[in-house]
């Protein structure tokens, strides 16, 4: 009987099999816990895929804004969308207050939630997007190209003194606006718009200026002596200078850098007929205290990309020059309202670093594709009526002046091609 007495209290007062007694009880909720945060992450990361879609879809249709906006906004969804194990019903597409809207619901299979019932998680999304009007009216646009949206394609450093009347500044990737808000009448940007004026989210737009490279011819072969052209004195002569007459205006091929020389206006006050100027494996180089201006002219460089083809500007303490340009007119010429073209085969010495001392006027387009432009000089549009700077990056340092104006008719003034129906923005 004792020895019966003594297991039972043994047993009573025992303790070794109530740790995992109590840790059995504990797991269910632990791997509940586990389970949710795991299927719960997983989820939100669908969701993500899926706003990102939906977004695409609905700037798609308010870029489209016509009648078929809907299956333009539907097929733009379902190239976009990447998701697996979730069942995405089909989104809906509605117009109201001018915003193109989208919503979409999707069932996310479960993987550790099952084993206590709940075999999906219902996600839902909502986006809505409007139309910035039926022209672009970006006096700086960045396309960088091949980078993700999340880099700056745009930089404001330093202190710029900014005067964007009338224009936006837009880039397909992002906008960082450091040292100044950009003062811009919007700030649109494929990414983002950080510290920047009027900041929208924005579909990336084509380049609609890269064709124009098919009007460009080259007669120079090996030649590469390369002139220099000063005010006062007719177009250089001589092996390094190809005249090519084109009816309505003549071009100058150029082979090898073209330097640019004196005071005053290159092409006359007002000339009879538009000039083109095609620098062919070289760059466009202002002399020291350089003064020049072109009017009714185009100046197109070009090459092989084995020479640096760039706009170069004196650089360096009491160093500088200023370059004016009003663009080819002509309606019959193929560079009408463009003032500087960059053929987009350049990619390789391409970038402009345009110091202190550098001064550029330019009515029209500005067309430097590949190139990243740093500037830390003043650049300003002549006659404020439509000036577009495209590049692959801009990035200002110091005190710059940036002075543009810009107006649909100022642009239609001078002939220059714009964007159309091409500008949207997410609205929410």
């Amino acid at each position: 009987m004792p020895r019966r007495q003594n297991l039972f209290v043994r047993f009573r007062e025992g303790r070794e099999g109530q740790v995992a007694v109590i840790f059995s009880l504990a797991l269910l909720p632990i791997l509940s816990l586990v389970g949710a945060s795991v299927d719960y992450s997983r989820a939100n990361g669908i969701r993500t895929n899926i706003q990102q879609a939906l977004d695409a879809a609905v700037l798609a249709g308010a870029i489209n804004a016509g009648s078929d906006w809907q299956s333009t906004a539907l097929s733009v969804f379902n190239a976009n969308l990447s998701v697996q194990g979730a069942r995405v019903d089909s989104p809906t597409f509605s117009i109201n207050n001018a915003q193109y809207l989208g919503s979409v619901s999707a069932s996310v299979e479960t993987t550790y939630l099952g084993v206590i019932g709940f075999n999906t998680m219902q996600v839902s999304v909502n986006s809505a997007a409007a139309s910035a009007g039926s022209s672009d009216n970006s006096c700086i646009f960045t396309l960088d190209a091949g980078q993700s949206s999340a880099d700056a394609g745009m930089t404001f450093n330093g202190a710029p003194k900014l005067n964007l009347s009338n224009c936006s500044i837009r880039s397909n990737t992002s906008i960082r606006c450091n040292g100044h808000d950009g003062s811009a009448l919007v700030s649109y940007a494929a990414g983002t718009a950080s510290g920047c004026s009027n900041q929208k989210t924005s579909a990336a737009i084509p380049d609609i200026y890269a064709s124009l490279a098919g009007n460009i011819s080259k007669t120079c072969g090996m030649t590469a002596a390369g002139a220099t052209w000063s005010v006062g004195s007719t177009a250089p002569s001589g092996s390094a200078v190809i005249p090519v007459s084109k009816g309505a205006y003549t071009e100058y091929h150029v082979c090898g850098d073209l330097t640019l020389s004196g005071n005053g206006s290159l092409t006359g006050t007002s000339p009879a007929s538009d000039k083109i100027i095609v620098v062919e494996n070289g760059s466009l180089i202002l002399a020291n205290s350089a003064n020049v201006s072109l009017t009714r002219a185009t100046i197109v460089l070009t090459g092989d990309n084995t020479t640096t083809s760039s706009i170069q500007f004196p650089n360096g303490n009491g160093h500088a020059a200023t370059l004016s340009l009003s663009p080819s007119s002509g309606s019959d010429n193929p560079w009408q309202g463009v003032s500087i073209y960059q053929d987009p085969a350049l990619t390789s010495g391409v970038d402009e670093s345009w110091g202190p001392g550098a001064n550029i006027n330019v009515d029209g387009l500005l067309y430097l594709p590949n190139a990243g432009v740093t500037i830390s000089g003043n650049a300003a549009s002549g006659n404020s009526a439509c000036t577009k700077i495209v590049t692959k990056q801009f990035t200002t340092n110091g005190s710059v002046n940036l002075n543009f104006s810009q107006t649909d008719s100022g642009c239609a003034s001078l002939g220059l091609k714009q964007y159309k129906g091409a500008s949207a923005y997410l609205a929410g």
